[in-house]
């Protein structure tokens, strides 16, 4: 039953500290597009891949 409950504590505990990494790289992501876009937008347009619709 001891083993049960560290595998529990195991599988929890690495799933929060997983979540912290994406956290953490999602928002250093979010930070620079964000700031590249600000001073520089067509580079950032580049970046993300976007193309504006042809009428």
């Amino acid at each position: 039953m001891k083993f049960l409950g560290f595998l529990i504590f195991l599988l929890v505990a690495l799933m929060g500290f997983s979540m912290l990494v994406f956290l953490a790289l999602f928002v250093g992501y979010w930070i620079t597009l964000t700031t590249i876009e600000r001073f520089n937008p067509e580079m950032a347009n580049r970046m993300v891949g976007y193309k504006e619709e042809e009428k």
